[in-house]
């Protein structure tokens, strides 16, 4: 028999139900049934926004615990509206993501996790701002596609380690590989010809602060974007340190850059290891430098897949493909 129920929302409705009811058709799709046979109803529950109201029906295969799911995606939702005005598509497979395994005893309502405004949409996200927050732990690689949030999140941790008087400045680097350029024939030193590359850095950054707060800061060195080449024979104590595109460091970069961590300093390294752009990328340090690591004390390695990727959701289906190519490529 099928069974109905009714939840109502008041003038958090509109919010929560999304433009064209968008966010409707995307909570229904968590519970679209994979093996209902062709021409059979393919939703263990369908949602129906009406007015100010939600209606949910059963179908094939629903139990209590569908309900209890979809009533704690939308509470989130509901208290996502609350507390920001709105709620974003990403937000939205937030909550169906946390809501996963949630059964009919759960009654505490689910807060979506955040970190400097942002809110984390996997689980594997959170483990990795777990480890970025935890003090002991002093070195954290996070790997994996693009599209998985591993630098946005390294800068959103260090700046609040920052704000919270924990570290006394950030230190991000990246090695000075380019991406199919030739940086030899851009105009001005070093510094100059890599500044385009760090352009996702400076970005992470004023999604934190104010445009004039970042300014002072670099100004007087507290934060410091610089490449690679420019780490060698410095001490960084006292800093959270973020080296990204690790992929495209060499193992004797890596071991350098590893190697200047000071006392009370911590470092992120995050990179994607298919997208090496050395000319040799057997000598890729990123790798080599997990299997020798991952084990000792202190040291957290986070791996991130394309169901973590939180772009516009055919980012996830793009890289998988790519994947699926490269396999093949390889295979043949």
């Amino acid at each position: 028999m099928s069974e109905a129920r009714t939840i109502a929302l008041g003038e958090h409705a509109q919010a929560v139900f999304g433009p064209l009811h968008r966010h409707v058709a995307q909570i229904q799709e968590a519970f679209r049934d994979p093996n209902a046979p062709r021409g059979a109803p393919a939703y263990r529950l369908t949602l129906d926004a009406q007015g100010d109201k939600l209606i949910i029906k059963s179908g094939a295969g629903a139990t209590a615990a569908d309900f209890a799911r979809a009533q704690r995606i939308v509470d989130a939702l509901v208290d996502q509206v609350r507390r920001k005005g709105r709620v974003r598509e990403g937000e939205v497979l937030a909550a169906i993501s946390f809501s996963e395994g949630s059964g009919e005893g759960v009654s505490a309502p689910m807060q979506l996790p955040q970190l400097g405004g942002l809110t984390l949409r996997t689980p594997r996200q959170v483990h990795y701002v777990e480890a970025l927050r935890d003090e002991n732990i002093d070195l954290i690689f996070g790997v994996g596609p693009a599209g998985t949030g591993k630098t946005f999140l390294a800068v959103a941790a260090a700046v609040e380690a920052l704000k919270q008087e924990r570290v006394d400045r950030i230190i991000v680097t990246r090695p000075a590989v380019e991406a199919g350029e030739k940086l030899g024939y851009l105009p001005g030193d070093l510094a100059e010809k890599v500044d385009p590359y760090l352009q996702p850095i400076w970005d992470a950054f004023r999604s934190q602060m104010s445009e004039n707060d970042l300014k002072a800061r670099r100004e007087r060195n507290i934060i410091e974007v610089a490449p690679l080449a420019f780490m060698r024979g410095r001490t960084l104590s006292n800093a959270f340190v973020i080296a990204d595109e690790a992929q495209n460091a060499t193992i004797l970069q890596m071991k350098m850059v590893l190697t200047r961590l000071g006392e009370g300093s911590r470092m992120v390294v995050t990179g994607d290891p298919s997208q090496i752009d050395l000319v040799r990328p057997d000598q890729s340090g990123l790798a080599h430098a997990i299997s020798i690591l991952e084990n000792v004390p202190g040291v957290e390695v986070i791996r991130f897949a394309t169901q973590d990727v939180v772009r516009h959701r055919l980012v996830a289906h793009i890289v998988e493909a790519y994947h699926r190519d490269e396999g093949a490529r390889g295979g043949s």
